[in-house]
């Protein structure tokens, strides 16, 4: 009876992880004054005006001149380097957002906006670069498919770069919801397995132990 108390706690705890899930914040590399801002495919020297911040989602816009703090949604900054500076309007930047996403097995919807270049890249072979538009363009956002071999967690690289005058806008979402947000755990998933399995089985073993029992 102890073991299946066990087992039961278990199972009640992943399914709590589950529901939870996973905040799978990204991290953003920002850097101003790029003189390549007309290609997010060359990588700034780290010379340049640069900081760092984590950010639940991807979601920055500037149609109107907004400091790169207001673009970048207000963010805590930190390993702030060569003199960058906040509070100065958008123009040149490059982003580099890395971090991990939760896909589906078979296909899954993405849509990428982006005004001007970006460059996305899963470091899974079997996914590879999803997006090479590294130039100069209008707003773009063109919903497509991206087919995992697997559930679980991916790790991407996305590069974005705004050049050429506003609007600057960068939008990310898989199947729906946006990059960042809450997303379940494969171990928590498997978790609740072990749990719904472990009382399955104590459950038979008290049935036949009971059993025996009545027999004698």
């Amino acid at each position: 009876m102890r073991r299946y108390l066990g087992f039961a706690a278990l199972a009640v705890l992943s399914s709590g992880l589950l529901i939870g899930g996973a905040r799978a914040s990204v991290l953003v590399h920002v850097v101003q004054n790029d003189p390549n801002a007309d290609n997010a495919s060359i990588v700034p020297s780290p010379t340049l005006p640069s900081a760092d911040f984590f950010s639940p989602d991807i979601n920055f816009n500037a149609n109107t001149p907004r400091s790169f703090a207001a673009f970048l949604n207000n963010p805590v900054f930190f390993n702030v380097q060569n003199g960058f500076d906040a509070t100065l309007t958008v123009a040149n930047l490059f982003l580099r957002i890395t971090g991990s996403t939760f896909l589906n097995t078979g296909a899954n919807s993405f849509v990428v906006g982006h005004d001007d270049g970006l460059v996305l890249t899963f470091a899974d072979p079997s996914l590879g670069t999803v997006v090479n538009t590294p130039g100069a363009t209008s707003f773009t956002t063109t919903p497509f498919n991206v087919n995992a071999p697997a559930a679980g967690l991916y790790a991407f690289d996305l590069k974005y770069s705004e050049c050429c005058g506003l609007p600057a806008n960068l939008v990310f979402q898989i199947n729906g919801a946006p990059v960042g947000t809450t997303v379940p755990e494969p171990g928590s998933i498997a978790l609740f397995g072990i749990g719904l399995a472990g009382i399955e089985a104590a459950r038979r073993r008290h049935r036949r132990s009971t059993r025996l029992a009545l027999d004698a």
